[in-house]
């Protein structure tokens, strides 16, 4: 099964699909043994089986699949050797039958349990109502049009509350009919018992009496007290009130000097006591999952989670900033210029929202970000909110763009297979099982370590020393899960001590809610070939230099994601860390002879690795230059969030070439045999891609741009495309654009979109991404616009140079 089938079908991408013996040998192949895995994988039909199917080992707990081993009417589980019984079923016609999971197609299968989760799931609004600029009433209307437009996309059950902030923050009562409110001091930091004397909400969380009801199939009405119901409702009991509510909500008006200073704002205060509230509400009885859904229009000034002072003057904190907190062994008295940055603030910050996420993943609830905003918010302080509780981030200029209002509403897609569901997974959790020569090293990805189950013993024996990511267990809580949510998982090898086992496994147990309220189990079991240590070729073969580069990438980006209790590194430094990985894995798998560069070969297995690596150093990833801390958390955040499609393509851009010379003939296709006309040609992200006559279409993930050139740009202006005998240059014109928004559709979120001609601003976003193969260096006696060359003004190394440097330093090797 090749690489993309697999993942297709199960969801699953592995570095290597084949592993050595010998311990020793796998650790010379310097890449790791990872997958990357997307439970909610829909590219194809999973089997859906009722929960009388569910077989699993007496002793490791793992489920039953088609791998296992079947003699006399008993099953031996792979993971531990233990034998199991197997259920004698038999057909109507008294055929004895075998339990479909042994079915070889069922490699990843989904069960109904049975169970109904208590709950729908929460959509809990906290909603900033501090806008600034010359037209604050629009602004604000906008964001009401969408929080309005929201509420229909809802599933008519789910359980709404509503918090609006500015200076304080008003905790919305939805049944009292004429927009009662409680409002809490935005300075202040509260914990659980304030609110629940605040609110009347002591001892009217969930009684155990109300569980028990609820195991019987009881409803919100005896599972909530009254006291609570106040706060959260479902949708069509409260959907009249709760439009009420957001449109005669006004924007905060504090009287501040507009130009000295910044509106007080209690970002942190609302999060901390909307999460809280829910706490007291729901309990820890993980009885719902749900979204904690945040609008931000600005900074934090005020109260918890503040990251910078109200007067202007103070600057916001910049990468540079931190790096200097960071590094910093002893912390030098504070000067007593008033105007220069506070550092100590956003490791405050960062400590509040870390204890603000515990209590969401206690709760199975993510936190969502939704934000529009000109100025930094302190994404990078509060990211953590969403990174360990599986939550989104949209982050946008101004909530009025439609990059903002389309992508919102994209966050409620439905499934179209049935489309009253929304596409997610709710309070899910992930397990893991493995066989006695690997075990699991941690997990990188938008989710939080939960405790191994010790009553299960071999769970113990799994759990590797090493700690990658949110390590030390073999289970993690994902809260909310949609199709694209990836997960990478690192294992360990070790030594393969029985000689006949031709092959080691990795079993995928995922726990959800899904949208209709059922709780599901999607069991997910992939094999492993375990191959000689000099079998080189069937080693060559297994490897996925695709995954491997999003493992290799995951691993370094969560090094440079800021924990105040791990060791910092820099991003120069981890780029000399990426360079030796790449040098010890050219050393590995080149061939080439000794103090000689032009013998260095890499089969088409390994060629791309390097190449994929040359462009992971120049991402903003890891290359933070030109970026605002926020700007690095939000791409960090989606690349930790999406399949491996989607982080290749932000680590290596694609580039699409339309030229007016060899535009309107026709190719013949290969493989059909059929003209194929005005098709785009995809080119190198390379400086030698650019051309007078062409438009070009990147697509970073982030930004979709089209580029035209310069002769095409002057053509455009002096408006042939409007006469009618240039139609097929409209034609020509038109093309990159279908094809943009051909991109868009699936998009999340959406992506910002840029039209752009040759040396006007905006081409610098082009220029950034592009391989400088032809830049001012290569060349100084050539002027800038001669010819048909383009250069790229940078003194960033081009791809060869790099090549021949890794080349040189492999080669010279003794």
């Amino acid at each position: 099964m090749d690489f993309e089938t697999r993942e297709d079908k199960d969801g699953v991408r592995l570095s290597w699909s084949s592993v050595p013996k010998s311990k020793l040998q796998h650790q010379r192949n310097v890449i790791p043994l990872g997958a990357l895995y997307t439970p909610l994988n829909d590219k194809s039909e999973i089997p859906i089986l009722n929960q009388a199917n569910i077989i699993s080992c007496r002793s490791c707990r793992s489920i039953l699949n088609p791998y296992v081993t079947v003699q006399n009417g008993t099953w031996s589980c792979q993971f531990c050797n233990v034998p199991n019984q197997l259920p004698s079923l038999v057909s109507e016609d008294g055929t004895p039958l075998l339990p479909p999971a042994l079915d070889g197609q069922c490699t990843t299968v989904e069960y109904e349990t049975g169970r109904q989760s208590s709950l729908p799931p929460v959509f809990f609004y906290v909603v900033d109502t501090c806008f600034e600029g010359d037209d604050v009433e629009a602004e604000f209307a906008k964001l009401k049009e969408s929080l309005v437009l929201s509420l229909s996309l809802l599933p008519e059950n789910a359980l709404v509350g509503f918090v609006s902030f500015g200076k304080h923050v008003k905790v919305h009562d939805l049944i009292s009919n004429d927009d009662l409110s409680y409002t809490f001091n935005g300075n202040k930091t509260y914990n659980l018992e304030q609110i629940q004397q605040a609110l009347g909400l002591s001892g009217s969380g969930i009684s155990n009496a109300g569980l028990l009801h609820a195991q019987g199939g009881g409803d919100f009405e005896h599972l909530i007290g009254h006291a609570a119901r106040r706060f959260l409702q479902p949708l069509s009991l409260v959907e009249y009130e709760l439009t009420n509510i957001i449109e005669n909500l006004v924007p905060n008006s504090f009287p501040h000097s507009e130009y000295s200073d910044r509106p007080a704002r209690a970002t942190g205060s609302a999060i901390n006591i909307s999460s809280l509230l829910l706490k007291s509400i729901l309990g820890d009885n993980h009885l719902t999952g749900g979204h904690l859904m945040v609008f931000i229009a600005g900074v934090c000034t005020i109260g918890p989670g503040k990251i910078v002072d109200t007067a202007l003057k103070t600057p916001m904190r910049s990468h540079h900033d931190i790096l200097k907190e960071q590094s910093r062994l002893i912390k030098a008295p504070t000067t007593s210029s008033k105007t220069k940055t506070d550092t100590s603030l956003f490791k405050e910050a960062k400590a509040f929202y870390a204890k603000v996420a515990r209590v969401l993943v206690t709760l199975g609830l993510s936190c969502d970000l939704f934000i529009g905003s000109y100025d930094q918010v302190g994404l990078f302080e509060m990211d953590e909110v969403c990174t360990k509780t599986g939550g989104v981030v949209i982050m946008t200029d101004s909530v009025s763009t439609a990059i903002f209002r389309q992508s919102f509403a994209r966050f409620f897609k439905k499934q179209e297979t049935n489309n009253e569901w929304l596409d997610m997974g709710f309070n899910s959790t992930l397990e893991v099982k493995v066989c006695q020569d690997l075990k699991i090293e941690g997990l990188i990805g938008n989710a939080t370590s939960l405790p191994f189950n010790k009553t299960v013993i071999a769970n113990e024996r799994m759990i590797s020393e090493r700690e990658v990511g949110e390590g030390k267990t073999n289970s993690w809580k994902l809260c909310s899960v949609d199709p694209r949510s990836t997960y990478a998982i690192y294992f360990e090898k070790l030594d393969n001590l029985h000689t006949n086992n031709a092959a080691t496994f990795i079993q995928f147990l995922f726990h959800y809610q899904h949208p209709s309220g059922e709780m599901r189990l999607r069991v997910t079991t992939v094999p492993i070939s375990i191959v000689l240590d000099s079998d080189n070729a069937q080693l060559e073969a297994s490897f996925d230099q695709e995954a491997a580069l999003v493992l290799v990438a995951r691993e370094a980006v969560k090094k440079l994601q800021t924990d105040l209790h791990k060791k910092f590194i820099s991003g120069t430094a981890l780029s000399k860390q990426l360079d030796q990985v790449l040098i010890d894995f050219c050393t590995r798998f080149a061939v080439y002879q000794i103090g000689m560069m032009d013998s260095f070969r890499l089969s088409t297995t390994y060629s791309l690795f390097p190449q994929f690596m040359f462009h992971l150093r120049r991402s903003p990833f890891i290359n933070v230059f030109n970026s605002s801390p926020d700007e690095t958390s939000f791409v960090r955040h989606v690349f930790m969030h999406e399949d491996l499609a989607n982080s290749l393509l932000m680590i290596q851009p694609t580039l699409l070439s339309y030229d007016i010379n060899s535009w309107g003939s026709s190719t013949t296709d290969e493989d059909t045999g059929e003209e194929i006309t005005n098709e785009p040609e995809p080119v190198l992200l390379d400086s030698v891609s650019l051309g007078k006559t062409k438009i070009l279409l990147l697509d970073t993930f982030f930004q979709i741009l089209i580029h035209h050139g310069s002769q095409i740009a002057q053509w455009r202006k002096a408006g042939y495309h409007e006469q009618d005998e240039y139609a097929y240059f409209k034609e020509f014109i038109e093309a990159p654009k279908r094809e943009a928004m051909s991109l868009l559709v699936d998009r999340f979120p959406l992506p910002r979109f840029i039209d752009c001609d040759e040396g006007g601003s905006q081409a610098r976003f082009l220029m950034a991404k592009l391989n400088p193969s032809t830049s001012y260096a290569t060349n100084v006696n050539h002027f800038y616009g001669w010819g048909d060359r383009s250069d790229v003004f940078t003194d960033d190394v081009s791809l060869q140079s790099f090549m021949d440097h890794v080349q040189r330093v492999v080669t010279s090797k003794k």
